[in-house]
């Protein structure tokens, strides 16, 4: 009898937490070190130099940390990288039902993500790190635009949980 009331404890845990979504979970804040820092030396850690602007731009415009020119000044080292994951490629088929005929379709699937990480500038130990995924765009001129607006997504993204201190 014991072990049907504990079966039923834990199924009822489980349905309890199975309804939660990401907006019933409130966001961790941030390490006090980089609440209370300063100083930060802001690092292109690579891969495309209009989302380390954007990003530059944005942090200078907040203004709670004073932008320094290098590592050894800084408390912290903010490093913003470009990356492309490549996840390889999706093939699928579609039948014409009028004239029987059957298209082969490939694509490549990719995911482009800029990538913020926040380190200690004198451990040099990663204190938090986030990812955005930038938005798929055709064309130039979107890609640009989305590759702007992620990065200032991530500078929003710090400043909401600076603020929950």
């Amino acid at each position: 009898m014991r072990e049907l009331g504990a079966a039923a404890l834990v199924l009822l845990s489980v349905c309890a937490t199975a309804g939660r979504s990401r907006k019933d979970i409130p966001p961790a804040p941030l390490p006090a070190i980089v609440i209370n820092a300063h100083k930060i030396f802001l690092t292109n850690g690579g891969g495309n130099d209009l989302a380390y602007d954007a990003f530059y731009a944005e942090m200078t415009k907040w203004g709670k940390y004073e932008v320094v020119g290098s590592p050894d000044e800084a408390d912290l080292i903010v490093e913003l990288a470009y990356r492309v994951d490549q996840r390889g490629t999706r093939v699928w088929s579609s039948t014409n039902t009028y004239n029987g005929t059957t298209q082969v379709h490939s694509a490549q699937i990719v995911d482009p993500q800029l990538i913020l990480t926040i380190y200690d500038a004198k451990s040099k130990n990663s204190l938090w790190s986030t990812i955005d995924h930038r938005r798929l765009a055709r064309r130039e001129k979107n890609r640009e635009k989305e590759t702007i607006n992620s990065a200032e997504r991530l500078v929003d993204e710090l400043k909401t949980r600076a603020t929950l201190q």
